[in-house]
């Protein structure tokens, strides 16, 4: 397997919504030319300085013009008290034009008195939508100091938060402590409705949280799900070193709850108030866990990979969510669960031929309940017969219950503990492969669901099956 720096990208996409107002570098700070060589080697693009903006852009307001850094590179209009924020579309002293470029100023200054129309009207959702996420969060203060602690400024607040992706570290805690005062007698009643059926008459419920590399920590956090599969999701979504947290909630606690139908199963409730809360370190390729059987899991792979390409360059590799890459994925995920339930080498083999055969006999990529007999009958065409290996195969696609059912008349009875416990594995290698689905609570019944799992160290796996997405191939 390549090794991936799963950084990267977290980091580029928390640099977009993580800044906050502390990123903008006001106009009037660039006063000389070694000003702008000093801001640009710190990843701004200063054009001019304050006295030579009023002679290009004399229209445009200078002690409102701010250069912002990171991402969001370029040049801002940033009118605090009005929550009037707009790109200016101007990069150190080039300007990308969307209309006539000699009326360049004219129509900024038309989409600054449209923005402050709205500010005047309280329709500050058209306000938030031009700001970059984190800065979103800052502005809030501003709207508190526009609005105060009422009901206008929660709904806003909830609407905002729901769709950011922001550091919720950075939130003002004048903000947080406002939250609670604000809310109506008729918004309070709205979430003591929605969390009835939540809660059935319980005190406290469990609820989840996923963290990686560049989350906010959950002591300072406001977001947290029923859902563990949620968890999962945003634990894995960017970064390393993801953890899954989980805690308890008492019902007076809950701030707001956002429930499927509207987004994630999200419970917003203020800082510190989830108690109880214990961690689960999910594991990766870098993982400690797993680098120290890595050689061992690589001798496994490398020789039933070999033989996995032979047979599907045979039997034909076109149906693209079951292809030779999924068997691939499912053969590395078994063997890495195989190995930490210490099944034998004799058992090790069984389940890598299991894994190599158990969706060559599909026809289609659709929901094809007779597809392991035929994978089945596929390998004692290749392989003769072996009785756990051929249960396996038909029986991966086959509920738990009825597999059991069938297990005394198709296994000899010596044979039956090392059959279900491969049945097992190879199932949960499958299931953790459905990450290429994405997670059961966004894509349906298509999507992964840890629910499903059998072992508790399936679930450990989830960033690892993410990996194997991307960097796992057939010539590994």
């Amino acid at each position: 397997m390549k090794q991936v720096n799963m950084n990267d990208i977290g980091s580029i996409i928390a640099d977009a919504n993580y800044i906050t107002e502390k990123a903008l570098l006001p106009l009037s700070s660039v006063r000389a030319e070694a000003d702008k060589a000093r801001y640009g080697k710190k990843g701004y693009l200063p054009g001019y300085t304050y006295d030579e903006w009023p002679q290009k852009y004399p229209l445009i307001p200078r002690d409102k013009v701010y250069y912002l850094n990171g991402l969001n590179v370029g040049t801002v209009y940033y009118d605090k008290r009005n929550l009037v924020f707009l790109s200016l579309r101007i990069f150190g002293t080039d300007v990308m034009h969307l209309g006539d470029e000699e009326n360049y100023q004219e129509s900024i200054c038309a989409a600054i008195k449209k923005q402050e129309l709205h500010s005047k009207q309280k329709e500050y959702g058209h306000l938030f939508m031009a700001m970059p996420d984190g800065i979103k969060m800052d502005a809030m203060m501003h709207l508190l100091d526009l609005e105060g602690p009422t009901p206008l400024f929660y709904s806003n607040f909830m609407e905002q938060y729901t769709v950011a992706n922001f550091h919720c570290g950075n939130l003002p805690k004048r903000v947080i402590s406002a939250l609670e005062k604000s809310k109506s007698e008729e918004q309070k009643q709205k979430t003591l409705q929605s969390i009835e059926a939540l809660y059935q008459g319980r005190d406290v419920i469990t609820v989840y949280r996923g963290e990686a590399d560049g989350s906010t920590d959950y002591r300072q956090a406001m977001s947290w799900s029923t859902n563990i599969n949620v968890a999962f999701f945003f634990a894995t979504r960017l970064g390393k070193n993801a953890v899954l947290r989980t805690g308890k909630l008492y019902k007076k606690d809950v701030l707001e709850y956002f429930s499927a139908e509207e987004g994630e199963d999200e419970i917003i409730t203020l800082p510190g108030k989830v108690k109880r809360v214990t961690s689960l370190s999910l594991l990766d390729i870098d993982s400690i866990d797993i680098k120290k059987n890595l050689e061992t899991i690589v001798h496994w792979y490398h020789t039933w990979r070999d033989e996995s390409v032979r047979l599907y360059k045979e039997i034909g590799d076109n149906i693209d969510d079951h292809n030779i890459m999924h068997t691939l994925r499912v053969l590395f995920l078994g063997i890495v669960i195989g190995l930490h339930e210490n099944l034998t080498d004799y058992e090790m083999t069984q389940l890598c031929d299991a894994a190599m055969y158990h969706d060559s006999g599909r026809k289609t990529g659709d929901i094809e309940y007779g597809h392991g007999k035929a994978s089945a009958k596929l390998y004692a065409e290749k392989c003769g017969q072996s009785p756990i290996v051929d249960f396996a195969i038909e029986m991966h696609c086959v509920d738990d219950k009825d597999a059991a059912v069938l297990l005394p008349s198709r296994v000899p009875e010596k044979d039956r503990d090392s059959a279900w416990k491969i049945l097992s594995v190879l199932k949960d290698a499958d299931a953790l492969d459905r990450v290429r689905f994405g997670f059961a609570f966004v894509n349906g019944r298509d999507g992964l669901d840890v629910n499903q799992l059998r072992y508790d160290y399936s679930k450990l796996l989830v960033p690892l099956a993410k990996q194997c997405l991307y960097h796992l191939d057939a010539k590994t």
